[in-house]
């Protein structure tokens, strides 16, 4: 259970965000009008369909991808944990005092849902943000933690240690159904 809870898992948010508009933008709407401008009345309602589908395409990815890119920044690595907020934000502290850093803790409230944490330190490129989510990770009740690593530009060797660090310290920490 401990190698299940410590994956780590990858998401570029940019390149999911950026290839929902393109294609929304280029091939649909560029078709659809192409379609409605050269075949006229014939095809005109293929084309209105085409181009309900981009306003679909385009809202639906201003409305889920924008935010989450906007949150976790353009390229992200995630993990779901069994512990508490606190013991996973004393993990990834543990994690940055470890690569010799000393961590910065800033708790924010949000308008709704759950509040959040996020962890840097002077050094390292990479923030955490420590949040309570529903992931079912496993068959137990209660809340579970989700631990985002945003990183913002490439991923260096330093991130994917002191990822490496993080998932060690939630190891060393049993979980609560245990």
């Amino acid at each position: 259970m401990a190698a299940a809870e410590t994956e780590w898992t990858y998401a570029n948010n940019a390149r999911m965000a950026l290839i929902f508009l393109c294609l929304a933008l280029a091939f649909l709407v560029g078709f659809g009008t192409l379609a409605g401008l050269t075949t006229g009345q014939d095809a005109a309602f293929a084309a209105s369909a085409l181009l309900t589908l981009a306003v679909f395409l385009l809202v639906f990815s201003a409305l889920v991808f924008l935010p989450r890119w906007a949150q976790r920044g353009p390229m992200s690595f995630s993990v779901y944990s069994e512990r508490s907020m606190d013991e996973a934000e004393a993990a990834v502290r543990a994690a940055i005092e470890g690569a010799g850093r000393t961590p910065r803790i800033e708790r924010i409230e949000p308008r709704a849902g759950s509040p959040s944490r996020i962890v840097t330190a002077d050094g390292i490129n990479a923030r955490f943000r420590i949040q309570v989510t529903r992931h079912p990770t496993s068959g137990g009740s209660g809340p579970r933690t989700e631990i985002i690593e945003v990183v913002p530009r490439q991923e260096g060797a330093e991130d994917r240690a002191l990822r490496q660090k993080v998932a060690e310290q939630l190891a060393l920490v049993p979980a609560r159904d245990e």
